[in-house]
């Protein structure tokens, strides 16, 4: 007979909904699972991918400096962390399915409209609300995973769709420069919006909405029921400081600035990062599958204590690297196993809010975990970077060490284990 898993929390968190009456449960590998959730993930992702290498070309185009150019990146940033929250009160007050098909619906909108922009502040604000557009769709899944699958699935899911994305995200910048390079920069905008409308069948014909019930807990006709906002997040903050510490500890690396610090400390040039780029992702997307896996079957605490420990030990050699001036061969060395550590953990945070998200106020508090991850990885490699310049490279990585530590302390300390019942 299956065993399910079941997330205790302290004793002053209400245990959800599910855990009382747990979600039906089937493979985490089906055609369900991949046409509702894998599928669409790829497709979007593969549309980011393509539109990647055009970016910085399609920027430039509008003569502004290194500086200003950034902000391409840095807006849609912003409006990545900005659209958690409402997003989550989007779920809640109007349901899963229209927020899950708005998402890909403006997604595409913003492509066709960044194709035919006319000025840099109009593709600033536009790539503002394709940022918004992104966390619409990845707040309105993970709300699905947590109403609709067992504890014991949850953490493949969501490991697997994040792994999905980066899935796309590494076959699509080889197509996009090869459009670009052959079209011009404004096309691959165009192919990108025109995959999140293709990505939005298998979203129409499989996503599945939220129960009327937790929709009218989540409104005003029911204050009984809706958690204010202290009763939402109190008694869950152990839970939101792993969100924000994790998010801090991963955040230099999804921002590519390790990439940069070799290119500075290293003087390598743009073919000998590609490499070291490629070879990251070869060696995080099996890890990244494989943490999902091993958080369902040993349990998210026991997968993920070891992972932000060693990217802790990880981060801390490649201080000594920094502060001893190695070579090359030992940084690529250090970073390529930290580059592993970070993918264990992967999926994980997110795996363990849909864990304790509260069917009272799934979206919001979706919202507002996502918020505080996002905002932590947002921050981070601006942090990193003020202290790389401020003081040095080497305490820049201690700033990652005392992040994951931290991460790992809170796990061991305030956070319990998943654990396997009959």
């Amino acid at each position: 007979m299956r065993t399910a898993l079941r997330f205790v929390l302290r004793s002053d968190v209400p245990l959800n909904r599910e855990e009382q009456t747990p979600p039906r449960e089937g493979p985490a590998i089906s055609w369900e699972a991949f046409l509702a959730t894998y599928l669409p993930a790829l497709i979007l992702a593969l549309g980011t991918g393509i539109a990647v290498p055009a970016l910085p070309t399609l920027a430039r185009s509008f003569h502004v400096s290194f500086g200003v150019a950034s902000l391409v990146v840095t807006m849609f940033l912003i409006g990545n962390v900005l659209g958690t929250i409402p997003s989550g009160w989007l779920i809640d007050r109007f349901g899963r399915r229209p927020v899950l098909i708005a998402g890909p619906l403006l997604a595409a909108a913003m492509g066709f409209l960044v194709a035919g922009a006319n000025s840099f502040p109009e593709l600033l604000l536009l790539r503002f609300i394709n940022g918004f557009a992104a966390q619409m769709w990845i707040m309105s899944r993970l709300a699905a995973i947590s109403h609709g699958a067992a504890a014991s699935q949850r953490g493949r899911l969501v490991s697997w769709m994040f792994g999905m994305d980066s899935t796309g995200r590494l076959a699509g910048p080889v197509v996009g420069g090869l459009i670009a390079n052959e079209l011009g920069a404004r096309v691959p905008f165009l192919v990108y919006a025109s995959l999140a409308l293709v990505a939005l069948i298998p979203t129409v014909l499989f996503a599945k909405d939220t129960p009327r019930s937790e929709r009218v807990a989540g409104t005003s006709t029911a204050p009984a029921s809706k958690l204010s906002l202290r009763e939402l997040v109190v008694p869950r903050l152990p839970y939101f400081g792993v969100a924000l510490f994790a998010g801090l500890t991963r955040g230099p690396l999804a921002a590519d600035l390790l990439y940069l610090y070799a290119a500075f400390a290293y003087t390598l040039g743009p073919r000998p990062i590609g490499y070291l780029a490629t070879s990251a992702s070869l060696i995080s997307l099996p890890i990244g599958f494989l943490a999902g896996w091993m958080m369902d079957r040993f349990g998210r605490k026991r997968t993920m204590v070891p992972g932000f420990t060693g990217v802790a030990f990880s981060s801390l050699a490649l201080a000594f690297t920094a502060f001893l001036h190695l070579n090359l061969t030992w940084y690529v060395a250090v970073f390529l196993i930290g580059v592993a550590l970070q993918s264990l953990t992967g999926g994980s945070i997110q795996t363990v809010g849909t864990d304790v998200a509260p069917a009272e106020a799934r979206g919001t508090f979706l919202g507002i975990w996502r918020f505080a991850g996002q905002g932590g990885q947002a921050l981070s490699p601006l942090m990193f970077a003020l202290i790389a310049d401020r003081l040095n490279y080497g305490s820049a990585f201690l700033f990652i060490t005392l992040s994951a530590t931290t991460v790992a302390y809170l796990l061991i300390r305030y956070i319990p284990e998943t654990r396997t019942t009959g």
